[in-house]
Formats: structure tokens, sequence, C-alpha cells
């Protein structure tokens, strides 16, 4: 590992559930030596391993805490040192931790943190070149500082869901911007503040080996969230107007949208930037006369007639497969991309060409064997950076942590274990219920499932084997 660029720097990780663990995941993959500080009681365990799965072939387990795929792809590369901050010992071994540590991350309220004694004031005193990542819903101060936060309740306040909308037909039939404003994703802002993190975490690194100087870094998703509307803020700062939802159209260019192909639920997106790409994709799907049809004969007209545009389109497009479409426009020069669903992603092959997705091999404890995880969208020339090794089982590193790290005798864990301040198995949880899948098509909690996927994977993964 040493020719890893964070190798030699040792991480705290306190945070739960996703912007911060996967923020600490990215840090290990780049040479850091993660620690995360875990619970084995089962009313303060991260949730992430106890709430979200998925399950391997949809069965927990009794030691499910050590299982899920969720926790698995935000904490590879970690060790785990369970403490019941409740116990005065174990948050002495913490701030002792903390002082051989060069960052935290966590991501409790303000309150929480100054309660534990945990906050960057009093840290420093342990360690005073430590950088810290403060992750809360809406910063250090103000009046918001203390409320609790979610990415998915965090979007209307950062004004994305004013943008985000699907087209619906008015009385006349014709498509225009809906009145429903929507979420963007699944929890978008995490992604957006877990990047902003590392880029954080990295410059102050840089800092401290320019100065010898630690920082506080004040994250406050709100302000990642607006900050990611800036071309609508400045629509209405300039212009006075209000940016409308737009679906899967764009301000401007035309075509530009998401097109039925060939197959169940299968999707094409194309976009038409300019003139040339418009003869260049009359051309490609055999239809020249469209390019000096007059209802498409510029971008202003095409603009204005995309209702008989999309239709047209969506004719040439339902018997084709989204990868054939993709293909003959690609080579025209126009753009274009399959819409991939989970299964087509796993088996893209300029994905498996790249290497994205990246096996890690469990121990034999947690019975989940081999499997694969999403890697990073980018690579060093001079660095091997992947997936050093799976996420901890609980607590399976506290005497590496307490013993090697902390120079902590026999005697001292034993004691802390005795206390109940240390454990590997959760308490106070029960097993959660296994609701068959079909079940779960049924509800609407996943769309469908492959009763073959482990064959599918084992192709994916060897295809001259199979």
């Amino acid at each position: 590992m040493s020719n890893l660029p964070l190798t030699g720097i040792r991480v705290v990780d306190l945070s739960r559930v996703f912007a911060m663990p996967y923020c600490g995941a990215y840090l290990a993959d780049l040479g850091a030596e993660v620690i995360k500080i875990d619970t084995h009681h089962a009313a303060f365990v991260d949730t992430t391993r106890t709430l979200n799965g998925p399950y391997p072939d949809n069965e927990p387990g009794e030691d499910y805490y050590n299982r899920a795929g969720t926790f698995q792809t935000l904490n590879r590369g970690k060790h785990s040192l369970t403490l019941d901050l409740r116990s005065d010992a174990a948050l002495t071994v913490l701030k002792r931790l903390i002082g051989v540590s060069d960052v935290v991350l966590e991501n409790f309220t303000p309150r929480v943190m100054r309660r534990f004694g945990l906050d960057y004031p009093n840290l420093k005193s342990h360690r005073p070149d430590l950088i810290m990542v403060s992750n809360t819903g809406y910063g250090q101060s103000g009046p918001w500082s203390d409320f609790g936060a979610m990415a998915t309740a965090l979007e209307p306040t950062h004004g994305t869901g004013a943008f985000m909308g699907y087209l619906e037909p008015n009385a006349d039939g014709r498509l225009v911007p809906g009145s429903v404003p929507n979420k963007i994703a699944n929890s978008y802002t995490d992604f957006l503040a877990s990047w902003t993190a590392q880029l954080a975490v990295l410059a102050s690194l840089f800092h401290r080996a320019r100065t010898g100087q630690g920082m506080w870094i004040d994250l406050a998703m709100y302000q990642v969230g607006v900050s990611f509307v800036g071309e609508g803020l400045l629509d209405y700062a300039y212009n006075g107007r209000r940016t409308r939802r737009l679906g899967n159209r764009h301000e401007f260019m035309s075509p530009h949208g998401c097109y039925p192909c060939q197959g169940t639920d299968q999707w094409v997106v194309i976009a038409v930037r300019d003139d040339v790409e418009w003869r260049a994709f009359c051309d490609a799907i055999q239809q020249p006369a469209l390019a000096v049809d007059s209802r498409f004969a510029d971008p202003v007209t095409r603009h204005q007639h995309q209702d008989e545009l999309d239709a047209i389109i969506g004719n040439w497009t339902s018997d084709k497969s989204s990868y054939d479409v993709t293909d003959l426009l690609q080579k025209r020069g126009v753009p274009a991309g399959p819409v991939l669903n989970a299964k087509q992603m796993l088996a893209d092959p300029h994905l498996r060409t790249r290497g994205y997705f990246e096996p890690v091999e469990h121990t034999a404890e947690s019975g989940l064997g081999h499997r694969e995880y999403v890697g990073r969208g980018w690579k060093l020339s001079d660095a091997e950076i992947h997936i050093r090794k799976s996420a901890p089982l609980l607590g399976q590193d506290n005497h590496y942590v307490l013993s090697e790290v902390l120079g902590m005798g026999e005697s001292e864990i034993e004691e802390l274990q005795a206390a109940s301040a240390i454990g590997q198995t959760l308490a106070g949880a029960a097993t959660p219920a296994s609701v068959p899948l079909d079940r779960q098509a049924e509800l609407g909690w996943i769309v469908e499932y492959d009763p073959e996927y482990q064959r599918f994977l084992a192709e994916v993964e060897n295809p001259k084997a199979s």
C-alpha cells in the first residue's frame, strides 16, 4: 500500500447511514486506515447494519447485522471498533484513539457532539492538528443548526423539487410542465455531501502538510444542495423568472428525450444539439425528409413541435434494442445512450472492461463469499486504487485497535469487555423478517427479480467459462 495517496493517514469514522460512511469508504480505497466506531447495542447501531439490507438470497441470517448489502458497500475497507459511548471508559478510549488519528468524520447534530464532549474545540486538545468533518443538515450556526435532517427531507428545503418533475398533457393533449414537485433520486444530497467531504478532507490534509495546522470542516448538506441548483437561482436573480419543469426535455435542444425500445421497460435517451446533428439523425433513421420538414427546419421550430417529433422518434425506436439505437446514432456523432436497469448495468461490457465492479472476498464467518461492489468513476495512473477488503464484522477489530493502535494491556481490554463497553454481538435486536420476493414485487418494493441471478452473475464475471 506504500504507493497509495493516503497511506499513513488514520481516520476515525463516527458517522452513520450514508454520506459520511461512504466518504470513509473512499478514503479507505485511497489507502487510509479507517476505523469505524460501531456499537453493539441495537438502539444505537448504524441503521444500515440492521434496516436496509439487501441480504444475499433474501435471507438475513442470525448475524444479519454483518450481512446487509448497503452496509457492506458504505463501509468496505474499514476496521470496526465497538464502543458504548454511554460508558465513561469507552469515551476515554475514543478520545485516546482520536489523539493518534488524523481525521474524524461525524454526522450528528451539534448538540449531540457537545453533550459527549466530542465537538471540535474539545477534540483539538487531544490532537491539535486534527482534521474533522462535521456533516449536519443545516450547519453549525444559524436558527436551524440543531434541526435533524435526512437527504429526503432536505430536498424540498434546498429547492431541487421545484426544478424536478414530469411533463403532463393539458386540455389540448399537448405536454406542458407539470405542477407536482419530484425527488431527484434516492437521497441524492447524500452523494453530494460525500463527494464534497472527500474534497474538503484532501484539501485540509494538503493545508496541514504546508502549515502544520488542523481544520474543522463545517459541512451543511442544505447548502450543498442549494449549490446544485445554481442555474435556476441565477435565472431568477438575473431574469426574474422561475425555471420551468422540463421532464426529459431540454430548454433549447430538440429532440431531447427518453424513448421506448424493444422489450419491457427498455428505453434510450437521445440529445440533438444543433442542425448538423439533426441532419445526421435524420440520415441515421433513414428519414431525410424530416430535415427539410417545415416543422423541424431549425432549432426553434423543432422545439415548438416536440410532441410530433417525439411520436416519430418513439415509433422508430420501439422495435429496436436500446444498444442498437445507441450504436447507430453514436457512429454518426449523435449523443445517445441506453437506459440501463440493474441487471443490464451489472452486465454492461463497457463497465466490465473498465473494471468498475470490484471483486471482494468476504470472511467465512459472514457467509457472503465472493461479491462485487461498485468502484469509483476515476482511476489514477500511478496508484492501484481498489477496494482493500470487505466491510468489517461487528467489533471484528476491537483487539487490534485497543492493543496494537492504543497499546492497551489484556487486563484493560477484558475490563472493557466485562463492563459491556465493547462487544461483538448485537444486543437487544431481533432477526428481521424475510418478505418473499414475489410479495415484495406485489407490494411495489421492487420492480422484479431474477431467480437465476447467481448464474447470471457468474456468466458476466467469467464470460469465457460460460
